[in-house]
């Protein structure tokens, strides 16, 4: 299997930021954690839904951020889940003071 990447070490976050520079017209990325959240959230008096999971099949989960879609989505390394810490920090991004799912 044929793989594109430049150090295993980096993929994440070079993953993370090639995704944000290819959708910025709909995505930013959430500073300090590795998610992103759609440009328009936190929308006020809307629950927020952040989605999430292992990076291995990119990029199934950022693909679902957006506009009518998620409001931001976090990623782990490749094939293992992002940390509570992360998520937590994703989660605060979108918070709007109608909650998070």
């Amino acid at each position: 299997m044929k793989r594109m990447l430049n150090e295993a070490t980096a993929f994440r976050e070079e993953m993370i930021e090639g995704y944000v520079a290819a959708y910025s017209r709909f995505l930013r990325r959430v500073p300090d954690a590795s998610g992103v959240a759609a440009l328009g959230a936190p929308a006020a008096g809307k629950v927020a839904v952040v989605v999430g999971g292992g990076s291995g099949h990119y990029p199934a989960f950022y693909g679902l951020v957006g506009e009518g879609l998620a409001s931001a989505g976090v990623i782990g390394d490749i094939f293992s889940s992002p940390s509570g810490e992360q998520a937590y920090r994703v989660a605060k991004a979108v918070e709007s003071g109608s909650g998070v799912l």
